[in-house]
């Protein structure tokens, strides 16, 4: 009978269980304050307005409107400098309101909305690999101590055994072969390494809409402003490619409207203001936060390098019980029995789904009926034993 172990489950991070974060490993976080300052950056840096003062060319300055800068543009006041004079002209940005929905702000989103619970970000080789390949010898090494190869193994009274101080394991068979010809290669053979595998949990998608303002004194001075800036939309519908500075691209909409509002009909000696508003809306996601009170949010896993293969043998018949379990049966499996788990029925490491077929006889009425037991066997790696009644014989081992 032969029998393979559960293959590993597919890694899943769920609210951030253990601590195996990575060593000397980072990743740059997306914050929102991120996304703000992407959209900053493209007024700032990349579109660079300017306008004609005095027959020369003057750039425009751009703020992003916080705290009392905010109030003043929501009651369509010009900013002003320490010496209460308006800052004109000017281009102002303000974040209004942040859709944390499924619509995202009807832009919806790239890919499917929590679809997976994590990201892989990296492989590489774990700090074991060094170890394992000391072990397996892919390089057919002959004449060094710290790694396995003919000299690790002596023969005592027509066994082999480990040679001390010598680097060695049984469990590679092609080790204890007498006759390995070296073949030492520059050529890159990784398909035998425990790989060190990190995550990070799935990114939570929002979309922020912003108003952007540009503040004139004068018609010439607006025209021109705005005038650039739908100069420089390439694709149709009004957007605008963005990048933060660790890199992660977004992409930033523009309104379908642009609203014009002045104070021409004031009649005062106030300042002439003139303004050119509309709103953007970037679709974007926060990935790898740091913020204070949340926990490390990168994860560290490993992978297993090789397949066990058993092959167990008993003298009993082997029957695969396709029949489910009655809710009387889980009850009555329990009866008389030490404390266990409800789910001590589900296969394990180290267990089979095949069951023995075993005839029971009654030493009251000397009935006989047949009961299934389940096939266990020992294995002292991980902490298992023999509980059932049949004794299971493991014959053979084999890894690939």
């Amino acid at each position: 009978m032969a029998k393979r172990k559960n293959p590993e489950k597919k890694v899943l991070l769920r609210k951030f269980d253990g601590d195996n974060t990575p060593k000397d490993f980072d990743f740059p976080s997306l914050t929102i304050e991120d996304i703000d300052r992407a959209l900053f950056d493209l007024f700032e840096k990349t579109l660079k307005l300017e306008v004609t003062s005095n027959g020369e060319s003057k750039s425009v300055p751009v703020i992003f409107a916080t705290g009392e800068r905010f109030a003043l543009t929501r009651r369509k006041v010009p900013i002003r400098d320490k010496n209460n004079t308006n800052i004109l002209p000017l281009i102002s940005i303000v974040r209004n309101n942040l859709d944390i929905g499924p619509s995202q702000g009807g832009k919806g989103t790239a890919i499917a909305f929590r679809a997976q619970p994590n990201y892989t970000i990296k492989y590489r080789l774990g700090e074991k690999d060094r170890s394992f390949q000391n072990l397996i010898n892919k390089q057919n090494i002959k004449n060094q101590d710290n790694v396995s190869n003919d000299k690790s193994f002596i023969d005592v009274t027509g066994m082999k055994g480990l040679n001390p101080g010598h680097v060695g394991s049984r469990r590679e068979k092609t080790n204890l072969k007498f006759s390995k010809n070296a073949s030492i290669s520059l050529n890159p053979n990784i398909n035998t390494n425990i790989y060190e595998i990190i995550q990070i949990p799935y990114p939570y998608f929002i979309t922020a809409t912003y108003n952007v303002t540009f503040w004139a004194q004068y018609m010439q001075q607006a025209n021109q402003m705005i005038e650039y800036f739908i100069s420089q939309i390439q694709v149709p519908g009004g957007e605008f490619a963005i990048k933060t500075s660790d890199g992660y691209e977004l992409v930033a909409f523009v309104g379908d409207g642009i609203n014009f509002t002045n104070n021409f009909d004031a009649m005062t000696e106030q300042e002439r203001i003139i303004k050119y508003s509309f709103d953007m809306t970037i679709p974007g996601y926060l990935m790898n936060l740091k913020s204070p009170g949340l926990p490390n949010q990168l994860r560290s896993f490993h992978s297993a390098p090789m397949i066990d293969f058993s092959y167990l043998s008993t003298s009993e018949n082997i029957k695969v019980n396709y029949q489910p379990e009655t809710k009387e049966e889980k009850v009555e499996r329990f009866v008389l029995t030490d404390i266990a788990a409800s789910n001590e029925n589900e296969i394990s490491k180290g267990e089979s789904s095949e069951v023995i077929e075993s005839y029971v006889k009654n030493p009251f009425s000397g009935e006989e009926k047949v009961e299934f037991l389940r096939v266990k066997n020992a294995n002292t790696r991980a902490g298992e034993s023999v509980v059932s009644a049949r004794i299971i014989k493991e014959i053979d081992r084999q890894y690939e």
